[in-house]
């Protein structure tokens, strides 16, 4: 949810496919044997029932596979992993036990979930496996205030995801890596080397740009430079360390670092896709998810990130309203509007309670009945939407985003962009439902702020 610039400015201060819907699997995995006790939240104590929600008309197959497996209450419809599957069998498996420990990830809820996707493909791409990375949580009510310093902001993946579904997943499509979580090192997990690499040395590397590809492999960089590493300390051997244990290699799970739609093959980008799936939310932002869903579906809605937050750096509240409000009109107009049917309801995904109401007023001068979380949901439910912070409420719109009959974001929003890249059957937003000559069902429409022209081909 921050913008390329507002990253890169933030980069200064610290050094920080998708395949069509699998509609069943017959022959269920084994439950893996997950050595980290994740208490409480162990997948084998979760409900075994899918959540209630049915597809909304319009909800292509594809996007209710990922609202499944991120945003359903219950546990998530069986899904295979082709992709991931297919990369781990591939994979170039190492024998001495590294391990990667990702940090340098911060900004919006969406930055972060990409940030943690790139990891994942760096230990998959290298033959790695994966120290669970820990992330700060940016200030709720000064959004430009990332807490990057601020030791007592960051949390670990358990924290923010749901790091079982994570585990089972690897544990059944990719059984090879290795999943330990920061707290074990030293204590249940010896550490032989603790190391560090920096994407920085790369020849020719900008911070927040795309790099790595299909023609210049992260793997072959991340070996020379392990190798580099090897090679001193048998040179210069440091003392007293353990005779045995895992390589710990610290290394910043860079920001849009890998280009993934250049992968002529496309196995990038299905496997890209397919880690948006292992990126489940904990349970209280999907149950909300899911309560504020029962007062829209089963009827089609009309999604608009209003994007009016404290730290906005796009367009005024006035300029949004306008154009917002234009495009709804232009959906109708293209898309629905047929003899005796009525206007959808606007679902707006924002995280100021006091700007929405001006949209609603707005909206019902135009004839749209328009909608938002707190309208929707209860007392309760209400109270869960308010103890959460500001990013994970984002969540709960992103879910709700998604399964939208049409959709209006914003280009140099990470939050827009994601929501078009998914709604997408190639996982990539390919253009506004506007103009493209068949846009195959994703009904998207982001407006072009000559921001983050990146975002589509790496988030």
């Amino acid at each position: 949810m921050i913008s390329r610039r507002a990253l890169g400015v933030a980069g200064i201060v610290t050094s920080l496919s998708l395949v069509w819907f699998v509609a069943s699997v017959t022959n269920e995995w084994e439950r893996p044997s997950i050595s980290v006790d994740w208490g409480s939240n162990n997948p084998s104590t979760q409900p075994e029932t899918t959540t209630h929600l049915q597809p909304a008309s319009g909800v292509l197959p594809h996007v209710e596979n990922y609202f499944q497996q991120v945003f359903s209450a219950g546990r998530p419809a069986p899904y295979a992993y082709p992709a991931l599957k297919d990369t781990c069998d591939h994979a170039p498996w190492r024998t001495d036990d590294v391990y990667l420990k990702c940090g340098g990830m911060a900004a919006g809820l969406t930055s972060i979930v990409s940030q943690v996707k790139v990891c994942l493909k760096m230990a998959l791409d290298t033959g790695t496996n994966i120290v669970l990375p820990a992330m700060p949580l940016r200030d709720s009510k000064n959004l430009k205030d990332f807490h990057f310093l601020d030791g007592d902001a960051y949390m670990t993946y358990d924290k923010w995801f749901d790091a079982p579904h994570l585990s089972e997943v690897f544990g059944k499509a990719c059984p090879k890596l290795k999943i330990i979580h920061p707290d074990d090192l030293d204590k249940k997990v010896t550490v032989k080397h603790h190391w560090s690499i920096s994407c920085g040395d790369a020849w020719g590397y900008r911070k927040i740009h795309s790099y790595f590809w299909a023609g210049r492999p992260f793997r072959h960089f991340f070996e020379s430079k392990l190798w580099e590493l090897y090679h001193k300390e048998e040179a210069e051997p440091t003392p007293n360390i353990p005779a045995k244990g895992i390589t710990v290699i610290d290394i910043d799970s860079e920001f849009l670092i890998y280009k993934i739609t250049d992968d002529p093959t496309h196995r990038d980008l299905r496997l890209w896709n397919d880690l948006s799936h292992v990126v489940r939310f904990r349970e209280v932002p999907r149950k909300i998810t899911d309560q504020i869903l029962k007062g829209l579906d089963p009827e089609p809605f009309y999604g608009v990130h209003f994007r009016v937050e404290n730290d906005t750096i796009w367009s005024s509240l006035d300029n949004q309203l306008k154009v917002d409000l234009d495009a709804l009109d232009k959906a109708w107009n293209k898309y629905g509007n047929k003899p005796g049917q009525k206007k959808p309801k606007v679902y707006l995904a924002c995280g100021d309670p006091h700007q929405v109401e001006r949209f609603v007023e707005a909206g019902k001068e135009r004839g749209w009945e328009v909608t938002h979380k707190w309208r929707l949901a209860d007392t309760e439910t209400t109270k869960m939407i308010n103890d959460l912070a500001f990013d994970f409420q984002g969540a709960v719109d992103m879910g709700v985003m998604v399964r939208s009959e049409f959709f209006l974001g914003i280009t140099g929003s990470a939050f827009s962009s994601t929501i078009a890249n998914q709604r997408d059957i190639t996982g990539r937003y390919r253009g506004s439902s506007f103009e493209v000559v068949d846009d195959e069902g994703a009904r998207t429409h982001l407006f072009n702020d000559l921001d983050a022209d990146e975002y589509a081909c790496c988030l």
